[in-house]
């Protein structure tokens, strides 16, 4: 893809530090996989497997490590477990 030349000279871009997430802030409550698996009654890995076969959606926020951490809509677990079809 070709990109338009611009005849002036941008000023350097900074460097914006990554910012960290208030999950507690936003709407909705997130849970992480440990708190999602006590309120559930299961263990953590059944969370993980619902979540890989797409019984439950769940979202990947920033981590130092860089791999992210698995953050689960309380609503979501709730409508999941309204169903009943699981465990």
């Amino acid at each position: 893809m070709n990109m338009p030349h611009h005849s002036h000279s941008a000023a350097p871009a900074q460097k914006v530090p990554p910012v960290a997430l208030d999950l507690q802030a936003l709407p909705g409550g997130w849970l992480s996989v440990a708190k999602a698996a006590g309120r559930a009654g299961v263990h953590p890995r059944t969370i993980k497997r619902w979540i890989r076969s797409s019984y439950l959606p769940a979202t990947r926020m920033p981590s130092a490590k860089g791999k992210g951490h698995l953050r689960i809509r309380l609503g979501d677990l709730e409508a999941l477990l309204a169903r009943g079809m699981l465990q």
